[in-house]
């Protein structure tokens, strides 16, 4: 059987950009070797960001596996890295596209992102939407969605500032760390109308939608 991931292009990568405060980052697909990277990335993230991932990424088995088992044309991750002042090169945003290879909705993708909480308002977040976006658009993907627990107001918030509308409630669809169930929303959007709406507003996405 042919290896999927080697028949997908990533020429391009990375790509190097300019944050809006000065600072470079290059943007590419997530390999094997990234999993202390991605380890660190999401250890150092604030507790009330981490309680609303789907996943306990303090666990390093959990980001092992992820980084064993890359299959590009079902979950792409790319992430933006920064190197610091000691010369090492550190992860500082996780976006993933989620998508189905086969069956009735091969058109529909799940857009998640993760940004280090010192890079957010800089112009990252639209930075990483904007490469999955684009990755979409290759893949023929013409719908997106992204899931959010009722209690992430600031992502629900954000959700519906992009023009994304509500399609579905799962009743008690997550527990949290306390054992607390909570309702998971889900949200859909036209892939262009996402862009169009994020081009109109003119303001930067530096967000996570429930990873």
């Amino acid at each position: 059987m042919p290896d999927s991931n080697a028949m997908i292009d990533f020429s391009e990568y990375p790509k190097a950009y300019v944050l809006e405060d000065g600072r470079k980052v290059q943007i590419r697909p997530m390999y094997p070797e990234d999993r202390d990277r991605l380890f660190s990335f999401f250890r150092h993230l604030p507790r009330k960001d981490r309680r609303y991932l789907q996943h306990d990424v303090t666990q390093r088995e959990v980001i092992t596996n992820w980084c064993s088992n890359i299959e590009y044309d079902r979950v792409l991750p790319l992430m933006a890295l920064w190197t610091d002042e000691d010369g090492r090169e550190r992860i500082v945003a996780d976006g993933t596209l989620h998508m189905n290879r086969h069956g009735w909705s091969i058109h529909v993708a799940e857009i998640r992102l993760t940004i280090h909480q010192m890079f957010r308002n800089q112009g990252l977040g639209k930075i990483m939407l904007r490469e999955l976006y684009d990755r979409a658009v290759m893949r023929g993907i013409d719908k997106v969605q992204a899931l959010a627990r009722e209690d992430n107001e600031g992502a629900l918030r954000l959700l519906r500032r992009l023009g994304f509308r509500k399609e579905a409630t799962f009743k008690g669809h997550a527990v949290d760390a306390a054992g607390r169930k909570h309702d998971v929303i889900v949200y859909s959007s036209d892939l262009n109308r996402l862009w169009k709406k994020m081009e109109d507003l003119n303001i930067d996405y530096d967000f996570f939608v429930v990873p």
